[in-house]
């Protein structure tokens, strides 16, 4: 009875002692809580998930895109070029869009231009390349207008808001007679890309760029229309008046803003910087007027011309012939009568009134009415002993010398109707935003450094699967293994609250216990190393 008392709590304390029954993973997996299981199948997901985009990222970095937005037959053919050169290439965008590898991007596109592909989707000047004998005068005609279209569509196509065009001409046949001859027309159908827009000076861009192309087109004849119908092209006479609306509103805001800028920085140095509103509207004339004026002066007379006359008239003397004989001596006249002498002499003077003529043209855009309002913060009245500070009203002679130092500064002129309202009230702080706003880093510099992003999301996601899963299974499993190794002093808390057999231990232990002990220590020696461990450890 007393060798079994005494290996009873030997027994029982290498029984408690005793290692714990190897389980398998999935068997510690079972045992485990219910929350426990849910958080690793979400974390596995989580890690799974995040491998396979990194794997698929990977796949596809490689590849760059390398036309977009192709019709048709522009896809097919450089398709079927990528298929004869064997590279490969990915389709993408129901097939308008063409991935190939990112070290035969630029290569592929200088071969594919040297080819004439893409074409643009029309047949351009080309066609003219391989020309036959037996075309009469028509097909000749007919493959230029088809050239013409087609080289108008591809360079509208190069516009940034179009995504494809068709361009349509009409090109009558020449005439003999001017009056006989018919206008050319044409007609053009854009394609905008998705979310993208062409304002007023775009379409008439296109206008232009259609007019210019063809002989006899002019800006006129021309429409647009984009792919729902609606027409888009406007007359250039509306467009310029417009134009010139605009720009009169552009200069007003610009006349206003100046003004308020002027105010505001006399009342920033006199008030403080945030501590006053001024707001300008003006009233301008934007009629062009050009006054001519016409004035006589009646006192200062001027000569404008003058006719002189003069007439004389004499006595005439009667002789012979004149000549040899007549100056013989015996040859004289026996007689000579002569006529009194007359002169007569007359002045014609015309007289101009002297006039001036002046030419006078009023200014565009000329202010003909001012109105301004400003308002002004109440002063600041800083309290006394932790007092909240409070605000006042500024006085009538403080806002009077406010309301001429601003009238003098603006130039306002009460006799036109100009008037400046000036009121103080307090003013509400609101917060600023400090959210620095950056800028996206360009397409292409993306790029150039998705590779080193590529490896810097599998080391992240390597990261993530370590902390997340291997590094919890690690401390989970270690966790059940410590949870069944007890130390002494465990040991001896639960012998302490067994009940314990009162009987006295003999002196000296028995030659046959010392020999079951060994027995069971030589047919296990893992409850006994557990136990002298425990010994150790606790000193």
């Amino acid at each position: 009875m007393a060798d079994e008392n005494m290996a009873s709590p030997l027994n029982r304390n290498a029984a408690q002692s005793a290692p714990p029954e190897r389980k398998n993973l999935l068997t510690l997996i079972s045992e485990w809580p219910l929350s426990r299981k849910i958080a690793l199948g979400a974390v596995a997901f989580i890690s799974i998930a995040l491998f396979a985009a990194i794997i698929i990222q990977s796949q596809t970095a490689a590849h760059q895109l390398l036309y977009a937005n192709l019709n048709e037959t522009d896809a097919g053919s450089v398709v079927n070029w990528l298929k004869g050169q064997k590279i490969p290439y990915q389709l993408k965008n129901e097939g308008k869009n063409i991935w190939v590898p990112a070290d035969k991007l630029y290569e592929s596109r200088l071969a594919l231009a040297a080819n004439g592909l893409p074409s643009g989707g029309g047949i351009g000047f080309e066609i003219f390349d391989k020309q036959s004998f037996a075309l009469t005068d028509f097909v000749q005609k007919v493959n230029y207008t088809r050239a013409l279209q087609g080289e108008l569509s591809r360079t509208i196509a190069s516009l940034a808001p179009v995504e494809a065009t068709r361009v349509h001409l009409a090109l009558p046949e020449k005439r003999l007679f001017e009056n006989q001859q018919k206008a050319a027309t044409a007609s053009v159908i854009v394609t905008l890309k998705s979310g993208r827009t062409l304002d007023k000076g775009q379409v008439q861009g296109i206008i232009h760029l259609v007019a210019g192309s063809v002989t006899g087109l002019t800006p006129e004849n021309v429409k647009i229309i984009d792919a729902s119908g609606k027409v888009l092209s406007t007359n250039e006479k509306d467009n310029s008046d417009q134009s010139v609306s605009l720009d009169m509103f552009a200069f007003q805001q610009e006349v206003e803003h100046r003004m308020e800028t002027r105010a505001l920085n006399l009342l920033d140095k006199t008030l403080g910087v945030d501590k006053s509103m001024v707001r300008v509207t003006a009233t301008l004339d934007f009629a062009k007027v050009e006054k001519t004026q016409e004035l006589f002066d009646a006192d200062d007379p001027v000569i404008r011309s003058e006719q002189m006359q003069q007439e004389e008239s004499g006595g005439k003397a009667s002789g012979g012939v004149p000549g040899v004989e007549s100056n013989l001596q015996g040859n004289t006249a026996d007689k000579a009568s002569s006529n009194p002498a007359a002169s007569k002499t007359s002045r014609t003077t015309n007289y101009e009134i002297s006039k001036t003529i002046s030419k006078t043209v009023n200014p565009v855009g000329n202010v003909t009415k001012l109105s301004v309002s400003i308002l002004v913060a109440d002063k600041t009245i800083p309290g006394k002993d932790k007092e909240p500070a409070t605000t006042q009203p500024r006085t009538e002679e403080e806002l009077k010398s406010l309301e001429n130092m601003v009238s003098s500064a603006l130039g306002l002129v009460k006799t036109r109707g100009d008037n400046i309202n000036i009121v103080s009230l307090p003013f509400t702080e609101t917060p600023k935003d400090a959210a620095a706003i950056t800028e996206a880093a360009p397409a292409k510099m993306l790029y150039e450094y998705l590779p080193f992003i590529k490896y810097g999301l599998m080391a992240i996601g390597a990261l993530f699967f370590y902390f997340l899963l291997i590094r919890p299974l690690i401390k989970t499993m270690k966790g059940e293994v410590t949870q069944h190794n007890k130390t002494v002093a465990d040991l001896e808390r639960e012998q302490a609250i067994l009940p314990v057999v009162e009987e006295p231990l003999p002196e000296i232990i028995p030659d046959e216990l010392i020999l079951h002990l060994r027995k069971e220590i030589s047919r296990n020696q893992m409850p006994t190393a557990y136990i002298v461990k425990n010994w150790i450890q606790e000193g």
